[in-house]
């Protein structure tokens, strides 16, 4: 793969591929700084994978954080080196899940077609996520905002409600997070984003690439 670049997003695998059944394989934890310092994905347990500032984080059932081993795989993940672009306070532009997803769909910062990496960081009134909900909390929110026609690819359309968000959430002492369902902001928090650069998309390989083959994928 070329160099990495600021804000080029690396994937492995297809949504598609990993909704329908190819959910073990991948690369390793230990891989991923080659690419990024920041992303999204989901380990061979069906659990997701956080990295915040390099290092990997997966969480519990009830949302327990913990750094994940170097050598545990990812069936699919996204990641890039994050370099924020615009930064904007709250001012009630992007205080909740809906909102921001508003605010990228209307092309601020560039084209709603193109795949943003972002973060919300700061104080929250309340952060749902599918293992937990807490109120009153601090952290950071890192994911992708993507776009429909990229939904077989990186996912975020599957399911009611869903609005191409990607994302999940890390508290501040690093103890807990989850897959965000949604979120409110206080006055403090802000909102990081970048226009993404190019997008390289590396395929199932070894024994899951004869698994990757048979699939009928939309």
């Amino acid at each position: 793969m070329p160099n990495s670049i600021p804000n080029d997003i690396y994937q492995y695998s297809l949504h598609s591929a990993y909704t329908a059944g190819l959910q073990s394989g991948g690369p390793p934890v230990a891989f991923l700084t080659n690419h990024g310092t920041y992303g999204y994905g989901f380990f061979d347990d069906g659990t997701t994978m956080l990295q915040v500032d390099r290092t990997a984080y997966t969480f519990s059932a009830t949302g327990k954080a913990t750094k994940a081993a170097q050598d545990a795989q990812l069936p699919f993940v996204m990641v890039c080196v994050f370099q924020p672009e615009r930064r904007l306070g709250v001012d009630g532009m992007f205080g909740n899940m809906t909102a921001l997803r508003d605010m990228f769909k209307n092309g601020e910062g560039q084209k709603g077609n193109v795949p943003i990496p972002f973060a919300v960081r700061g104080a929250f009134a309340k952060v749902k996520t599918k293992q937990g909900e807490w109120k009153n909390v601090q952290g950071t929110i890192f994911g992708f905002a993507v776009p429909k026609w990229a939904s077989g690819v990186s996912g975020g359309w599957d399911g009611e409600g869903a609005n191409g968000l990607r994302c999940a959430f890390l508290s501040g002492d690093k103890g807990t997070g989850g897959t965000v369902e949604d979120f409110e902001c206080v006055t403090g928090s802000f909102l990081e984003f970048a226009k993404m650069g190019r997008f390289h998309l590396g395929m199932p390989f070894g024994a899951e690439a004869a698994e990757f083959e048979k699939m009928e994928l939309a």
